[in-house]
């Protein structure tokens, strides 16, 4: 309840009050002087005594308005006022992480000038501890993008050394094995690039170009390029095209590698007999993309880690120990770098999981 509200229901409850006082006073009167007096002569004093009170109460009311009043300005100016404005700098680093202007402290009450210095210092306290996590943020970026270009010359001058040997003459066993240290290589150096692009998503260093894409078209390049990975997992993999869907505004590039990983994803959590299923939709001036499965679900203990670094499912970890747990991760930091978002949520029927990516519409 306001300070207006407060005193208004004061005043009405005074004023209440005040009439049921003289009400009760009148008819109590008028019963002891009916003890005292004819009844002639208890009518009249009544009456005079029953204007008197009225009289008395409409002053007292006065005066107690005229009291209330100046309380209210009171405290309006010294408590209510410096409290908003404290709430307003409150909510507004709570959404933003701006330091809005205190009140000053100077004729505030005590309590008032404790809790401004409290909260003053609580934001302190936040900045350093913003600070000190940006740095390490920082620190570690650097180390992940200097090792990850350090790695990535002798990875690829291994990966040519054990692809030139492959084409020698070499006894089958030692083919298999050159083959497999071919893959090894070929998948280090893949992690190399994850590292080197999350460096570059936390530096900034991202770069976009935005243009307007067909999404949809986009989508059935990369079932096309899964397309036999999909039927080496029998998993059945549509498109459902939707001609009433605007393109996007997107990188291409980008945003088929968010493709690329959620029908990956998609394909190799679904089991033998499943389904993909991609379909678009525009939904509040955006272009949505949902790429369904009815593979194994994300588990109500993952569901608010998902999309961390490092993070996998430990479902996901049961059917495939291979991966590194930042796919998702970079794949939601490219949505919301184009102003759009990428969510999940289990299918209605219990079976699966749909990906949603969300992207801006190109201007038409």
């Amino acid at each position: 309840m306001s300070l207006r509200a407060l005193v208004g229901t004061l005043l009405a409850g005074l004023l209440v009050a005040s009439l049921a006082i003289v009400v009760a006073s009148r008819y109590f009167l008028q019963s002891q002087l009916s003890v005292i007096f004819p009844p002639e002569l208890v009518q009249q004093s009544s009456q005079a005594l029953y204007v008197l009170l009225l009289w008395q109460a409409i002053v007292s009311v006065v005066f107690v308005l005229a009291l209330l009043w100046l309380l209210y300005l009171v405290l309006e100016h010294y408590v209510m006022a410096p409290l908003r404005r404290l709430v307003v700098a409150m909510e507004g680093f709570a959404a933003t992480g701006e330091r809005l202007p205190l009140p000053v402290i100077k004729k505030l009450p005590k309590e008032i000038q404790v809790l401004v210095r409290s909260f003053d210092q609580v934001i302190d306290r936040v900045e350093i501890s913003h600070k000190k996590d940006v740095e390490v943020s920082r620190v570690k970026s650097d180390f992940i993008s200097t090792a990850a270009h350090q790695l990535r010359t002798p990875l690829t001058g291994i990966r040519w050394a054990l692809e030139a040997l492959e084409k020698s003459d070499l006894s089958e066993d030692h083919q298999a094995l050159v083959k497999s240290a071919k893959d090894k290589s070929h998948e280090l150096v893949a992690i190399v690039g994850t590292l080197l692009d999350i460096s570059a998503i936390e530096s900034g260093k991202y770069k976009y170009t935005f243009l307007p894409v067909a999404i949809e078209d986009m989508a059935e390049e990369v079932v096309h390029d899964f397309s036999p990975a999909a039927q080496k997992a029998q998993v059945s993999v549509y498109v459902e095209r939707n001609a009433q869907v605007p393109k996007a505004r997107a990188d291409r590039e980008r945003v088929k590698w968010v493709l690329n990983n959620l029908i990956e994803n998609a394909i190799r959590y679904t089991p033998a007999g499943g389904t993909v299923r991609i379909s678009s939709s525009e939904r509040a001036g955006k272009v949505q993309l949902m790429v369904r499965d009815s593979g194994i679900g994300i588990g109500s203990e993952d569901r608010d880690n998902i999309f961390e670094r490092f993070y996998r499912a430990q479902n996901a970890i049961a059917v495939q120990n291979g991966g590194n747990g930042l796919g998702l991760y970079i794949a939601r930091t490219i949505a919301t770098d184009h102003g759009g978002d990428l969510v999940f949520a289990p299918n209605e029927d219990g079976i699966g999981t749909t990906f949603t990516l969300t992207l801006p519409i190109a201007e038409r």
